[in-house]
């Protein structure tokens, strides 16, 4: 068998669970990696670990550079307007899964285009 069917799948293990464990517990006082470890962690991470499982490598990583980016993203952008009276919501969440959701259609066309 070939042995990136084999590792890549652990790789992206091992790095989900850095992620996770970077976002819950590194970050605490953040509101965006905070939530989305909380929230919406599990359900991206079956996005981007089965399809590896199943040879879907370009899409497993664009996916989880989405995740990351997402993050990124929503913390950085998604508190504009959080300090302003009356108290708005943070907007980082939605920010999130936008950009996580786009890296993961990005990441659907690089995996359906052929190799050359």
């Amino acid at each position: 068998m070939n042995k990136k069917k084999i590792l890549f799948p652990v790789f992206l293990f091992v790095a989900l669970s850095a992620v996770y464990g970077l976002a819950r517990y590194a970050f605490p006082a953040l509101y965006t990696p905070e939530w989305s470890a909380r929230n919406f962690f599990f359900l991206a991470a079956l996005i981007i670990f089965v399809p590896s499982v199943f040879g879907k490598h370009r899409f497993s990583t664009a996916a989880l550079v989405g995740y990351i980016a997402g993050i990124a993203a929503g913390e950085l952008f998604g508190g504009f307007r959080a300090d302003e009276p009356p108290q708005f919501l943070h907007y980082g969440w939605i920010i999130s899964i936008a950009v996580f959701a786009l890296f993961c259609t990005l990441g659907a066309l690089l995996q359906r285009r052929k190799k050359n």
